[in-house]
């Protein structure tokens, strides 16, 4: 019978399709990005408006990722596991939620700053909370939206391939794993919560 939530032997459903489609979005969303930058000028339009939406859409998954991780256990890893290997992996994996919360605003922030909302289904055309016609105030401080727009940029993009490097080092460990054949790899494709 299929598991729904963690259990200390192995993800529940739920965390694995969260990991699989989340990979596959920032997989997708990565490599549009990059992509899209050489585009003719009358291609760009739709293709950056999706790539703003899948980005909304990724910044919803990972914040519900990160709710359902808050209130399930986390499984454990083999016993023989060393204390650093597992400091380490509990502090990639809060990293990549930093990042993954991180990439999206930024993105959305640039956007609204340049005027080009993006959308979302069923809600429409939605823009980053703070800006007003000239500026980006918070908390009673304000900063010119060009400035915010700019700065913006060069974090999705700087932070985009920092996250291109980690995911590489992740898939390198996972691959590892696998070839050590531990039980931590199979634990996030195949049911092991029984």
């Amino acid at each position: 019978m299929m598991q729904w939530e963690n259990t200390s032997m192995g993800y529940g459903v739920v965390a694995r399709v969260f990991h699989i489609v989340i990979a596959i979005m920032v997989i997708g969303q990565w490599s549009v990005g990059g992509w899209m930058v050489g585009l003719p000028d009358n291609l760009k339009a739709n293709t950056y408006g999706n790539h703003k939406t899948f980005g909304l859409i990724l910044l919803i998954l990972v914040s519900m990722r990160l709710c359902w991780r808050l209130i399930n256990k986390l499984p454990d890893l083999p016993t023989l596991t060393p204390h650093w290997q597992v400091l380490a992996a509990r502090s990639l994996h809060r990293f990549f939620y930093v990042l993954l919360i991180v990439i999206p605003i930024t993105g959305w922030m640039m956007s609204t700053a340049a005027g080009y909302l993006p959308a979302l289904p069923w809600v429409g055309k939605v823009a980053f909370p703070f800006f007003q016609a000239e500026n980006f105030c918070v908390a009673g401080v304000c900063y010119i939206r060009e400035d915010v727009g700019a700065i913006t940029h060069d974090l999705h993009e700087i932070i985009a391939w920092f996250l291109a490097f980690l995911v590489v080092i992740h898939s390198g460990i996972a691959l590892w794993h696998a070839h050590l054949k531990d039980g931590v790899f199979e634990r996030i494709f195949i049911d092991k919560t029984g």
